[in-house]
Order: C-alpha cells, then sequence, then structure tokens
C-alpha cells in the first residue's frame, strides 16, 4: 500500500466516522432552537500522523534519512515498548526500499501486537491490519523468487553438469580414436614391412647371373 493509498483510506475512513455520528442523531426528534440543540460529539480521530511521517521519512531517496528514522523507532519501541511504539517500529521496519527492509520480522511483530491486549485505535487496528497484509505479500513474494532463483541455479547446474559429462565424452571419444589410429598405422607399418620382405625375397633370384658353362 503506497503513501497516497493510505492517506486516502484514512479520510474515507473519518468521513464514514463523521457520517455515522450524523446518522446516529433521532430525525424524528422535535424542532429546537439551535441554541437548545446539544451539538453531536465527533468521534475521536486516533493520531496517525506520526506513522505517515514515518512512512514518508522511509521513503526511498535518502538512506541516511532512512536509517536515522529506523533507528529512532527502534529506541523508542526499546525504551518504552507500547503498542504504539511497537506499530510503528513494525512499519518503519517493514518498509520497501531501504537496506534494512524485513517484512518477515515486521508481519511477525504486527501479528504479535494484534494478538494481544494493544489499546490501539480502530483506524491503527486497520492500518496495522493493511500493512500486514502488504508484508505477507510482500514475504509470500520474496519466497516464490527465492524458490525460482534455485530452481534456476538447479537447472543451471544441470545444464553445467551435462555439459562437462559431454565434454568429458568427447574428450574419452577422442582419445579413443587416437588409439585405434595409432593401432591402426602400426598394423599398416606392418603390412608394409611384410610386403618388403616378400618383393625383396622374389627379387633374389632374379638379380643372380647363370654360371658359365664348363669347358
Amino acid at each position: 500500500m503506497t503513501y497516497q493509498k493510505i492517506l486516502q483510506a484514512l479520510r474515507l475512513a473519518g468521513m464514514t466516522l463523521l457520517l455515522g455520528a450524523c446518522a446516529s442523531l433521532s430525525p424524528d426528534a422535535p424542532d429546537a432552537t439551535p441554541a437548545s440543540t446539544t451539538p453531536a460529539v465527533a468521534p475521536r480521530m486516533p493520531e496517525l500522523a506520526r506513522y505517515l511521517d514515518a512512512l514518508a521519512a522511509m521513503a526511498p531517496g535518502d538512506p541516511a534519512r532512512q536509517k536515522a528514522t529506523l533507528d529512532a523507532a527502534r529506541t523508542a519501541a526499546s525504551q518504552d515498548p507500547n503498542a504504539r511504539h511497537r506499530l510503528l517500529y513494525a512499519l518503519a521496519l517493514g518498509s520497501a526500499g531501504h537496506a534494512g527492509s524485513d517484512p518477515i520480522e515486521a508481519k511477525g511483530l504486527i501479528t504479535d501486537l494484534l494478538a494481544g491486549d494493544h489499546g490501539l485505535q480502530p483506524l491503527e487496528v486497520e492500518l496495522a491490519t493493511a500493512f500486514l497484509r502488504e508484508f505477507d505479500a510482500r514475504v509470500a513474494l520474496y519466497a516464490e523468487l527465492g524458490r525460482q532463483r534455485e530452481e534456476s541455479e538447479h537447472q543451471l547446474q544441470s545444464a553445467s553438469s551435462e555439459a562437462e559429462q559431454r565434454v568429458e565424452a568427447l574428450v574419452a571419444e577422442n582419445a579413443r580414436l587416437r588409439r585405434s589410429l595409432a593401432t591402426a598405422e602400426r598394423k599398416l607399418e606392418a603390412v608394409a614391412e611384410m610386403e618388403r620382405s616378400l618383393l625383396d625375397q622374389a627379387a633374389e633370384p632374379a638379380d643372380k647371373s647363370p654360371s658359365p658353362p664348363q669347358p
């Protein structure tokens, strides 16, 4: 949920609360002068500025500002771990776009917070619930990305292993062919040597001159 969407949701919730308060007035009440009519007390709006300011400070663009905001929220939650400090720290910790973003821990913090006796105002609970859904979606997305990364690495390793096996097979086949060629060359050399020996033997009688007749 973006900062603008949060603002829109808060405005809508505020208008809903005000309309509910107006509807609670009885339409059948007798006419009365403004002086005698007790004005309806608008429901108290929870203080959300601190959360929105923290989320705005955690927006990408200024790492130093992000770190300072997160450190301040962590310190406040550590020194005074009330529900609002814990919620503020969880929102800052889980917000995307900063080096220390940890939606897994932020999800756990908000889950534990809402499960206990927190004392938060309804709009604060709505805000926490909205970000809980966002953190949960990001955790699921990161898990899917991790699975795809592992699958890609496995496929690369398998392809590399297959390539290595093919190379080893080619090297072995090349060595076998070299051995076969060397054996064939030795056999050819032996055959050639035998042919030369036979030719030499066949040529020996022809080279001898006949002995002259005796008187």
